[in-house]
């Protein structure tokens, strides 16, 4: 009976973030809301794995949120200004009219899917270590390349997710964030143990710094 407890209390907490995490989006108007309520999501479900349960949801999103607007906008329009850049890279060679121009079409697409595993990638590397904005991104790209596992997990729990809110639209509103956020939360740190373990033989990733 205690453990139904805890899950059905754990479902309404995710609700309830969820809630907070797309309500947030909205205040900072779409894209500027985007990347700081994303990371305060990923910040508290990692406090959640940790074993913090009952730290207060509201307070802690709105104090993340706070703190990470400057920062986490920074990272977040950089990508988006890559992401804009690729667009259109894809749109130019969209109608190849060369060999060379169909490889390069193929190749930007590969580089799009990439970038975009990067993106989601990028919050629980964001929440999960210290560093500055720009060395995010490098260091997100090094985790992967570490964690060729991890990635794939990563795939199957974006490609689950996408499944079950597709068949059932009306859990978009309560779980469509956190739910995923979780799962992948969950994930990473078996990729974060890998990185730590990797640090300890004397072969550290300088731009990253435990939180």
């Amino acid at each position: 009976m205690d453990g139904f407890y805890r899950f059905c209390l754990m479902f309404i907490k995710l609700a309830y973030l969820n809630i907070l995490w797309m309500l947030f989006i909205l205040i900072g108007f779409g894209v500027l809301g985007l990347f700081p309520s994303t990371i305060a999501m990923f910040g508290i479900v990692r406090q959640w794995i940790k074993g913090n349960a009952d730290l207060p949801i509201f307070q802690t999103f709105w104090q993340t949120y706070r703190k990470e607007f400057g920062k986490g906008n920074m990272m977040g329009i950089t990508y988006l200004l890559a992401g804009i850049i690729l667009y259109i890279d894809i749109l130019y060679f969209s109608s190849p009219k060369s060999v060379i121009t169909l490889v390069l079409y193929y190749f930007f697409w590969v580089v799009t899917f990439l970038y975009l595993l990067l993106g989601v990638f990028l919050f629980p590397v964001y929440v999960h270590y210290q560093s500055k904005w720009w060395q995010y991104f490098k260091s997100t790209a090094m985790v992967m390349l570490m964690n060729p596992l991890v990635v794939i997990a990563f795939l199957i729990i974006l490609s689950g997710g996408w499944l079950i809110l597709r068949a059932i639209p009306g859990l978009i509103p309560l779980f469509s964030g956190s739910m995923i956020a979780y799962a992948l939360m969950l994930v990473s740190y078996k990729a974060f143990d890998k990185v730590e373990a990797f640090s300890t033989r004397g072969k550290p990733l300088q731009s990253l710094s435990s939180k």
